[in-house]
């Protein structure tokens, strides 16, 4: 029986659409690293590092508890199939502030492509001689004694106070 004018055929060929996946983490980390080569503050370094490891944390699973493991990890994985030198600038800056668990594994990778890219400038600005040092600490309470804040004061090429 023949069909009509208005229906479709059923044997049509129309290809599926399918919208792009987002980018992982850890490209968009890598993507964003390329600021770090020309950072020469180790403290830059390590407010950019701290604020990927933030956002990993923030925008982690209800109940995940390894959140910053798993971006060191992935980061880590890009970094060394594809070497580059901001790949080991986000590593060195990873080092800096990553949970003491990763600390080994990012410190091995530097290791391992420092022996082909440049490090950062900024890498080895700080020696022991001219580490952060704690010179104060006080506490303080606010008026309704509801928040208490610790202060920590850090002397150093660049003084500054931690509040916590």
């Amino acid at each position: 029986m023949p069909k009509s004018r208005g229906r479709r055929k059923t044997t049509s060929s129309r290809s599926v659409r399918r919208s792009p996946l987002p980018p992982r983490r850890s490209d968009l980390l890598l993507r964003d690293a390329r600021q770090l080569t020309g950072l020469a503050d180790p403290l830059m370094a390590e407010t950019w590092a701290s604020g990927w490891l933030g956002q990993a944390w923030l925008t982690a699973e209800l109940g995940e508890r390894e959140a910053e493991h798993r971006l060191c990890m992935e980061v880590t994985g890009r970094a060394c199939t594809t070497p580059s030198p901001h790949g080991l600038a986000a590593i060195a800056a990873l080092a800096r502030v990553a949970p003491p668990t990763d600390i080994t594994m990012l410190a091995e990778t530097i290791d391992i492509l420092a022996e082909t890219q440049p490090l950062p400038p900024w890498h080895t600005a700080m020696s022991a001689d001219t580490a952060w040092t704690a010179v104060a600490a006080w506490r303080a309470v606010d008026v309704w004694d509801s928040e208490q804040v610790l202060f920590i004061d850090y002397d150093g090429p660049h003084p500054h106070t931690l509040m916590a």
